[in-house]
């Protein structure tokens, strides 16, 4: 009989364990369970090139600014060196432009040097003429000759206006030329930038044939070898991150399914609780069963909704362990 009391009280505390185990765990608490996920990023070639180095093997550990891979591209340098010789002769061809400018600017100042002389050597002439005319017969007794001194005064002011009318020709005929010469060198310039622009582009381009790893990771594996001549997309290697990119967290049964879309949750490891990062709900998956690292039985399943969050890039979480989201 007693054998048969220890039983049931046997019983009755492992139920009673179990519901504490449940509530703890699945109602109670606040918290869910997670694993921590990290996707491998494959480096291109953006353009066809020959390998020169690998400084890299499977298996090895890289941190963050070490360098993989150098590559070289024939037909980069060769573009670089055509758009430097283009930048130099667009540079050439301002240049000739403005000396030509000059040329034609002291062109049109010699002539109207010439036409000012020329026009104010006859003036002068009649100028002369008329004053002297009025020396010789007077002013207010010549009223005989006041039709001839109105005629040399006449051609006085014709040779002045003619003069100006030839200035303002010549003005003019410098700002066309000149407005030619803006419009052809802005035409140039635009050119020029362009090309500039490109250069650095492509400049920028060489400095990426030396690639270096951006985060702290693992090489999974190189696809290539020196000396190799690969296109443009070609895979060069593979880097698993140190640390993971993503945590999937889930769910089980109806416990805090009020979570939503952007919810800042703290996700810690559950095996160093001081490697702690932040993270923000991005998304809800399906029910499913839980990874193994998680289940509590291997005979029972336990299922659970999938609760995708993201996480910082620099965050001191290990890959493929249990966390705990809070």
């Amino acid at each position: 009989m007693n054998q048969k009391y220890s039983f049931y009280w046997f019983a009755g505390l492992l139920l009673i364990s179990l519901l504490l185990i449940n509530t703890q765990f699945f109602k109670g608490n606040t918290s869910f369970l997670g694993v921590s996920y990290s996707d491998a990023y494959t480096i291109n070639s953006d353009r066809a090139a020959t390998i020169i180095r690998t400084y890299v093997s499977p298996g090895e550990t890289v941190s963050a600014g070490d360098t993989l891979i150098t590559l070289y591209s024939p037909e980069l340098e060769l573009d670089i060196e055509k758009l430097r010789k283009e930048l130099i002769l667009m540079q050439s061809e301002i240049e000739e432009k403005n000396e030509l400018l000059e040329s034609e600017l002291a062109l049109f100042d010699s002539e109207k040097q010439q036409s000012t002389q020329s026009f104010n050597a006859e003036i002068n002439q009649l100028a002369q003429r008329l004053a002297l005319q009025k020396q010789l017969v007077g002013i207010e007794s010549a009223l005989g000759d006041s039709d001839q001194n109105n005629e040399l005064e006449l051609q006085i002011e014709s040779l002045k206006q003619q003069l100006s009318l030839e200035l303002q020709a010549i003005e003019i005929r410098v700002n066309d030329v000149t407005q030619e010469h803006l419009f052809d060198v802005s035409q140039i310039r635009a050119r020029q930038e362009l090309a500039r622009q490109e250069l650095q582009w492509k400049e920028r381009m060489v400095d990426n044939l030396t690639r270096v790893a951006q985060a702290d990771g693992v090489v999974e594996r190189v696809y290539v070898k020196p000396q190799e001549q690969v296109d443009s997309f070609t895979p060069l290697l593979t880097l698993n991150p140190r640390h993971p990119t993503s945590i999937v967290g889930y769910l089980v049964g109806q416990k805090d399914r009020n979570k939503e879309l952007g919810d800042t949750v703290l996700v810690r490891s559950s095996e160093q609780s001081s490697l702690i990062s932040s993270g923000v709900i991005t998304g809800f998956g399906s029910v499913v069963a839980l990874p193994n690292i998680l289940q509590n039985s291997s005979s029972i399943t336990t299922f659970g909704l999938e609760i995708f969050i993201e996480i910082p890039e620099d965050n001191p979480l290990p890959v493929g362990e249990k966390v705990i989201i809070e």
